[in-house]
C-alpha cells in the first residue's frame, strides 16, 4: 500500500519463563502494579503450584492511554506457602503487587518474597524447591481507569 500507511498492531501477549534469579527481576518489573482480589490467589499444595491471577499494569507500553493486560503468574515446585496482612480464603480483598525478589537458601531452595501494596508490609512468601515460574497475558490490553501513582505525601 502506501509506504506512510502503517497497519496498527496490538502487541504480542507476553510469555516469559523465570529459572534463576535473574529471570525474576523482569517479571518482577512487568508486575508492578498489577491488581487482583483474593479470588485470583490459588495455591494447590498436592501439585506443589501457586497461581495469581491478575490485571498487570503495561508499564512497557509507551501509550498516552494506560494499559491493562489480563495475566497469570504461575509458580511451580512450591512447598510451602506463608502470608502476611493477607488471608488466603477472603476471596473478595482487593491486592496490588509492589514486587518479587527470589533469594537463595542454603539448601538449594528459594524463597520467593511477593509484597503487596498496604500499611500492614502484605506478604507472600513461597518456599519453592527451584525457580520455575511462568508469566503469561491471557488476552490483549485493555483501557486502564486510572495510572498507578507512586507519590507519597506526607
Amino acid at each position: 500500500m502506501f509506504g506512510w500507511f502503517k497497519k496498527q498492531t496490538s502487541p504480542k501477549p507476553l510469555r516469559l519463563m523465570a529459572q534463576s534469579a535473574e529471570d525474576v527481576v523482569p517479571i518482577a518489573a512487568l508486575i508492578q502494579d498489577a491488581a487482583l482480589r483474593g479470588v485470583g490467589l490459588h495455591y494447590d499444595p498436592k501439585a506443589r503450584h501457586f497461581m495469581l491471577r491478575m490485571n498487570r499494569f503495561c508499564h512497557e507500553q509507551a501509550s498516552s492511554v494506560p494499559l491493562r493486560a489480563p495475566c497469570v503468574l504461575q509458580i511451580h515446585s512450591v512447598l510451602k506457602v506463608r502470608s502476611r496482612g493477607i488471608d488466603l480464603k477472603r476471596r473478595v480483598q482487593a491486592l496490588s503487587v509492589l514486587t518479587m525478589e527470589a533469594a537463595p537458601r542454603e539448601d538449594g531452595a528459594y524463597e520467593l518474597l511477593l509484597t503487596f501494596a498496604g500499611p500492614q508490609g502484605n506478604q507472600l512468601c513461597l518456599e519453592v524447591e527451584c525457580l520455575d515460574i511462568l508469566l503469561m497475558d491471557l488476552a490483549a490490553p485493555h483501557r486502564a481507569q486510572s495510572k498507578p501513582d507512586h507519590n507519597i505525601e506526607d
